[in-house]
């Protein structure tokens, strides 16, 4: 845990002074956070999975689990893209299921082929299906999410990002990160 809040703590410290640095660097071109079309981005985000059902010593309470995320994303244009959302809960846990019985879970990962909407600058929408993989089970989910993005000199972008999961018939999770992204746009943006 310790180890968690440190690597959170230098996560939050980067993100904050990239932050700042962006607020007093000469501004970008007023387009060039705007033309996404053709750019891959890949992004890599820590936070916590908060799971409402979880059974400590017999009884159901709120967890807070520490997470990882790495996704990487294709912008099909300026305001859609697809991508591969992909994390990890760094932690074993037990879900309440309901008539005295308990999910097991050990360090669940997830992968979620999603779409990704971008209808203003700074703000984008999420929505895909997919699954999660523990020793115990294989669960599938639906995930929807919103994710706001700061974008830095030299395309890359700080933010934070919300999303809920759904494990069909199983349980539902909260995922909280703060997110460091690194953009690779196209060639040529005159298209």
């Amino acid at each position: 845990m310790k180890r968690t809040m440190c690597l959170f703590t230098v996560l939050l410290s980067v993100c904050l002074g990239t932050t700042a640095y962006a607020q007093h660097s000469p501004p970008a071109p007023a387009d060039h956070a705007h033309h996404l079309k053709g750019s891959h981005r890949l992004t890599l985000g820590l936070g916590h999975t908060h799971l409402s059902q979880g059974e400590v010593e017999g009884e159901t309470k709120w967890l807070a689990a520490a997470s990882w995320s790495l996704n990487y994303d294709y912008w099909l244009s300026d305001h859609w893209a697809i991508g591969l959302q992909n994390d990890i809960v760094l932690q074993d846990f037990s879900i309440d299921h309901g008539d005295n019985q308990v999910l097991e879970r050990s360090y669940p990962w997830s992968i979620v082929p999603a779409g990704i909407y971008k209808p203003i600058k700074n703000w984008s929408f999420i929505g895909g299906v997919g699954a999660e993989y523990a020793h115990e089970q294989t669960l599938a989910l639906t995930r929807l999410g919103v994710e706001y993005g700061v974008h830095l000199p030299h395309d890359w972008e700080v933010g934070g990002t919300a999303v809920w999961d759904n494990k069909w018939d199983y349980y539902n999770s909260w995922g909280l990160a703060l997110t460091i992204s690194k953009i690779w746009p196209r060639a040529n943006k005159h298209d």
